[in-house]
């Protein structure tokens, strides 16, 4: 086995971006199937391709025996950059490289001569792709890039998806899926304070990534932003940020029942019984059991809270914070500072802080937790937080107990929105476009209605309206009484 330096410098679905238009290349997208355990989906979708691997001879047997060994010892949502090169027969290159939520094969077909009696090599491969019995995507440049869904044996010339998008304080998650359920494309952009302007970013980003022959067949939309999100899109669907996740992790963790969502601004816990979403608690007012904690704490400490999770398992003694409370602990991490002590040491001690209050400010019963868990939201990333609430749980439990970080779940909400589109718009959707989101304007100004209207308000109403090419196509924030008696032509309450 070879390994190499990275050279796709892409993200997820971007393959066909790298596709030229003589048509010599061919790429092949296996996207990792869900799995209790992270590494398990990695390793089946390697597994997979064992009948190419044992084509390329040595080469192949090399990384057979790298797959035995486990391919990764890396956390989710992290892409790997491992990439092996592979020659076919002297004829055909193949690259697969392992990125955060997919195997990716780039095949590269060179001259065919008589010693192959005219086989091509990549046809070979091609061949052997078509028998597997598993979600898989081929991208070609037919003049524009195409993409093609494994079908029974056969590629399916196009395909129907769906858009889901989460739009919340910190951060625009969007997820496509195909009629399977199965991710096709995802991105994460930040708000940075601009909701309406980062959505359009986001979508184009997504529409970059969508190949030619992929249509948008239903949308839905979820968050604290979901009325901006819902006129720009014009979306078919909405549905709360709970009913959203809990759809997601249901999708990707089967048989969940207990559900943990940490995200930047807030922390929920979600409770399921036979694949319906009973009860749920979220956290907004306490700051310590959310990602702006660690990200406050990595500010003092000078590091990089991408570094959080592997730096705190090099602890040799956790601190223990005095308090939970993130003013206290910030004086506390100084004082350690001063002292000298490893910042291992303080970075695993603010994970335990994090995660008892967690659970002391959701009313978590660790000892009535039924697994199995899912941790989604952003700091899921963290493998040292993972591990503390893995730990508050055992010490409760006495006895062991897993938690399940599933694919995707830095974008849960926007995927939980992609699935349920899936299964309610039948494939009708109001969607405008991606070329029309990118025209739409927005402008704030203030109801000019109210005289009209008679609506006895103290204030007068801050509306936001929609245009596209100068034209109004939705009015968001106004009253029942504006949205009765203006009339559909003036817009539609989110």
């Amino acid at each position: 086995m070879e390994e190499k330096e990275v050279k796709w410098d892409m993200p997820e679905n971007m393959a066909f971006s790298y596709l030229p238009e003589n048509g010599k290349e061919v790429f092949y997208q296996l996207p990792f199937l869900p799995a209790g355990d992270f590494r398990r989906s990695e390793e089946e979708a390697w597994a997979a391709l064992r009948p190419i691997l044992e084509m390329a001879g040595k080469q192949g047997q090399a990384v057979d025996a790298w797959i035995r060994g486990g391919p990764s010892s890396r956390t989710p949502g992290e892409a790997s950059g491992v990439m092996v090169r592979l020659k076919i027969k002297e004829r055909a290159l193949m690259e697969i490289r392992s990125s955060d939520a997919s195997l990716w094969l780039r095949c590269r077909l060179r001259d065919v001569d008589d010693e192959d009696n005219g086989r091509d090599p990549v046809g070979v491969i091609d061949a052997v792709l078509r028998g597997l019995k598993r979600p898989l995507f081929k991208y070609t440049h037919e003049g524009v890039p195409m993409l093609y869904a494994l079908r029974r044996g056969a590629w399916r010339d196009g395909m129907d998806a769906y858009l889901g998008l989460d739009a919340g304080s910190i951060s625009i998650n969007t997820v496509v899926i195909d009629e399977e359920g199965t991710v096709i494309a995802s991105d994460y952009t930040l708000t940075e304070g601009d909701l309406v302007n980062n959505i359009k970013k986001a979508l184009g980003k997504i529409a970059s990534r969508l190949p030619a022959n992929v249509r948008i067949a239903g949308t839905g939309v979820t968050g604290s932003g979901h009325e901006i999100a819902r006129g720009i899109l014009d979306a078919d669907i909405y549905e709360t940020e709970l009913d959203a996740h809990a759809e997601a992790a249901m999708h990707m963790v089967p048989g969940v029942r207990v559900i943990f969502d940490i995200g930047g601004q807030d922390s929920k816990v979600m409770y399921v019984e036979d694949g319906v979403l009973v009860d749920a608690v979220m956290n907004r007012k306490c700051g310590a059991g959310t990602g702006a904690f660690l990200d406050a704490q990595a500010a003092r400490l000078g590091v990089p809270v991408e570094r959080f999770g592997e730096m705190s398992l090099r602890a040799k003694k956790p601190y223990t914070f005095s308090s939970m409370c993130t003013v206290f602990v910030g004086r506390d991490l100084v004082s350690e500072q001063a002292k000298g002590n490893f910042k291992e040491n303080i970075i695993a001690g603010l994970h335990r802080s994090l995660a008892m209050n967690f659970f002391s400010t959701l009313g978590i019963n660790k000892k009535k937790i039924t697994p199995p868990i899912a941790f989604q939201g952003g700091v899921a990333s963290n493998i040292g937080v993972r591990k503390a609430l893995e730990e508050c749980l055992e010490e409760s439990r006495g006895e062991r107990c897993e938690i399940q970080v599933p694919l995707h779940h830095r974008v849960m909400g926007a995927l939980g929105m992609a699935l349920l589109a899936r299964r309610e718009t039948n494939g009708a959707s109001r969607f405008r476009g991606f070329d029309a989101v990118q025209r739409i304007e927005s402008r704030f100004q203030e109801c000019e209605e109210h005289l009209r209207l008679r609506c006895g308000r103290d204030r007068i109403c801050d509306l936001v309206c929609f245009l596209l090419d100068g034209e109004r196509v939705a009015t968001l924030y106004a009253c029942p009484e504006y949205y009765r008696h203006v009339g559909a032509d003036l817009g539609r309450a989110g």
